[in-house]
């Protein structure tokens, strides 16, 4: 038994050893650099924020990233979590170069987002822009009352039941709306201006909601090139000083087992109910 023991312990010792060999050759091996990719898809909300900034804080603390593509295709979301993205990226960029890459769509929130980086690249055909803030509701009080339904609100402050969607809105509470507004548009002209080197007012010229194509928003100094997301890694790579291309990694959030378990469930469970219902035509 004592002899089984030795042999165990010098087997350990062994393993340690090797370990330690392993580690000390990787850590001496060259590091190769790389472009670091991330997609900003779908409506901004704040689990975007909580899904998106982890992968830009992995880009910034990886020696081997030496630039990141934002890859965007979203027609932008809400307020704050694109300013909180925003503001991310700008102290990002102090550190290592960041390019936007603008697929289909990269408007309002997510040209918001856009700004914030050094370069911002899209095809000629993508829509861009959309510099405006929108506030929407339904009034349904005259359906209520068809249906014999009567609301009753009780509340004690005068704005507290702003945009209610049982009472038509006060000339004082459309001002009170429209004020909360222009101050955030002016927050996104600003911002816009700040980011992207521009002038206040010629942000705010074309900053009436409209959303641009690729050309239109180049002419326009919203964008700095027509790029394909491959031309954008080519640019990057000889922007940061590289004669050939810098090999590109996508960085994505990483899932646990149970969560790729549920999600290969769902996608399971979506083909059979399509299938299914194929079936039944």
């Amino acid at each position: 038994m004592g002899r089984f023991l030795r042999g165990l312990l010098v087997f350990f010792v062994l393993l340690v050893a090797l370990s330690l060999v392993n580690r000390l050759h990787i850590a001496n091996l060259p590091i190769k650099s790389k472009i670091g990719l991330i997609y900003l898809k779908g409506t901004i909300t704040s689990n975007t924020v909580e899904d998106f900034i982890p992968l830009l804080k992995e880009a910034e603390r990886r020696p081997d990233i030496k630039g990141i593509i934002i890859r965007i295709n979203s027609p932008g979301g809400a307020v704050a979590p694109s300013q909180e993205i925003y503001h991310y990226i700008l102290k990002l960029r102090k550190k290592k170069r960041i390019y936007a890459s603008v697929e289909t769509i990269g408007a309002s929130g997510a040209y918001y987002v856009a700004s914030a980086c050094n370069k911002i690249f899209a095809d000629s055909g993508s829509l861009v822009g959309s510099i405006g803030v929108i506030f929407s509701f339904a009034e349904v009080r005259d359906l209520l009352n068809r249906v014999g339904i009567k609301p009753y609100v009780f509340k004690s402050g005068k704005f507290k039941d702003l945009g209610s969607p049982f009472k038509e809105p006060t000339e004082e509470e459309k001002k009170v709306i429209k004020g909360l507004l222009d101050n955030i548009h002016e927050q996104f002209i600003r911002d816009v201006a700040k980011a992207r080197g521009m002038k206040e007012e010629d942000v705010r010229r074309v900053a009436d909601g409209r959303v641009f194509t690729g050309n239109e928003a180049l002419s326009l100094k919203l964008i700095d090139g027509i790029a394909t997301l491959d031309d954008v890694v080519g640019i990057m790579s000889k922007d940061l000083g590289y004669k050939g291309r810098l090999e590109v990694t996508v960085i994505e959030k990483k899932y646990g087992f149970m969560e790729r378990l549920k999600a290969e469930t769902l996608s399971f469970i979506r083909e059979m109910k399509a299938e299914i219902i194929g079936g039944l035509r």
